[in-house]
């Protein structure tokens, strides 16, 4: 019988049952017993997507200094930047043009607020007398902990020096050279990172590309990861519950995922590649499932006959989207700083991959999703910002059956080497048991 470690998960957003946030969390944890996991968290607690861990905790006002000030001032803060519903965007597409300059000034003055760290420096985190008893009643066998904001990487490290607990460090992207980059709480930030890595018992990368980084930044070793996913939810994925009244035309361009980081510019650049091929009587339609519409979304795109927008798909969903595409469109901006996406892969890759539909990836080549789809093949790639170009990889994915059969067979490969469900479970346990065992090995001594 497999033995599992309890695990505390110091984890920003709350790990639900079937949101679209946190997926890694739950396929790499998806064999644990849910009352060997628990969550310490700050923000994601809703009723509709019910729990996934056998025991939570939410950071309390007791739990950061002036932490009834800081509550009051960050509900106000995340209504600035939160993203519109779909629904809601249905039902007002193109707002008073002075509405909307006011929400987008406000929403740029929230996302100042939260990049700059500076709340996160006057409210620091404590290890309150609540949140202390909830860690000893839970007995922990080590922490897995992905850091992204100063909270939360003191957080872990306060709780592993007062009950002496392994950490497990986790990261899928290079958050720490662009997070604060702008403020003096940047400098503090990266100290402190460094400072977790240097505590952490086991540290993981995500992909080969960020390993060598991270080993040559900051001489550890570290562990490599992907995403994980099972290949047969796919070939069964004719008993979704998708909508079925979604009208399908000739060709069928799908996107799903987050529009931020400024990648509803790349949407920008198909549409305009897809209404030059409508000058041509080529029908496309592109269908855009995203998690929230930007309140500074071009209208352009809110308004175009050719884009459909629709909530985020669940989990089971997911499958039925992607398999009846005709193609799926994989996107990275031109416009943000590289360090935000040179070192991360998109979640959505072995998905794309999985569904065995042709894939297209725009963005620079610097990106680690773009380079990973160059290195593997499993996608044709535009790395050069080109509506014509873009035109052009279209035009080769919808005609070219060929291309389409090496696309596919290279994604297999690429699945099986990294994405397998199974094999990257397998090993997630046993190093998670490692550190375990090494902590009772140095007792004993």
């Amino acid at each position: 019988m497999e033995v599992y470690p309890h695990v505390l998960i110091v984890l920003m957003p709350k790990v639900n049952a079937d949101d679209q946030l946190n997926l890694l969390i739950r396929t790499q944890f998806g064999n644990w017993p849910k009352e060997h996991l628990a969550q310490i968290y700050s923000s994601g607690d809703t009723c509709e997507h019910g729990d996934y861990f056998s025991y939570y905790y939410q950071l309390q006002s007791c739990d950061r200094f002036l932490g009834v000030v800081f509550n009051r001032l960050r509900s106000g803060v995340l209504e600035m930047v939160v993203m519109n519903s779909v629904e809601e965007q249905k039902n007002a597409k193109s707002y008073n043009l002075l509405i909307r300059l006011i929400k987008v000034i406000k929403k740029r003055f929230g996302e100042w607020l939260i990049c700059s760290g500076l709340w996160e420096v006057i409210f620091h985190v404590r290890l309150s007398t609540s949140m202390a008893t909830f860690v000893r009643e839970f007995k922990p066998d080590l922490i897995y902990c992905q850091g992204y904001s100063l909270g939360f990487v003191t957080l872990p490290m306060l709780i592993a020096k007062r009950f002496n607990i392994p950490i497990c460090f986790q990261t899928t992207d290079d958050w720490p050279s662009y997070t604060y980059n702008s403020f003096p709480m940047g400098s503090i930030l990266r100290h402190r990172t460094r400072q977790l890595v240097s505590r952490a018992t086991l540290r993981m990368a995500f992909g080969e590309k960020m390993q060598r980084l991270y080993k040559r930044r900051y001489g550890e070793s570290f562990d490599v990861t992907y995403h994980l996913d099972d290949p047969m939810r796919f070939l069964m994925s004719s008993g979704s519950k998708i909508e079925q009244e979604i009208i399908i035309k000739q060709h069928r361009i799908v996107y799903t995922g987050s529009l931020a980081l400024r990648r509803y510019e790349a949407l920008q650049d198909l549409l305009a590649a897809v209404k030059i091929m409508k000058n041509n009587s080529i029908e496309i339609q592109i269908d855009v499932y995203c998690s929230g519409i930007p309140k500074d979304l071009p209208i352009e795109l809110l308004d175009a006959s050719e884009i459909v927008f629709y909530p985020l798909p669940s989990h089971e969903e997911i499958p039925k989207v992607l398999s009846t595409a005709s193609v799926l469109f994989l996107p990275e901006s031109f416009n943000v700083a590289q360090k935000m996406i040179e070192y991360s892969i998109s979640s959505k890759a072995h998905l794309y991959m999985m569904s065995g539909q042709p894939i297209l990836v725009y963005g620079p080549e610097y990106s680690g999703t773009v380079e990973y789809a160059v290195r593997m093949g499993w996608g044709v790639v535009v790395s050069k910002r080109s509506v014509l170009l873009l035109k052009a990889a279209l035009r080769e994915l919808l005609d070219s059956e060929q291309r389409k059969c090496q696309i596919r067979l290279n994604a297999q490969e690429c699945i099986q080497r990294y994405h397998n469900l199974k094999v990257g479970q397998n090993l997630f346990l046993n190093l998670l048991k490692g550190i375990v065992h090494s902590k009772e090995k140095s007792i004993v001594k």
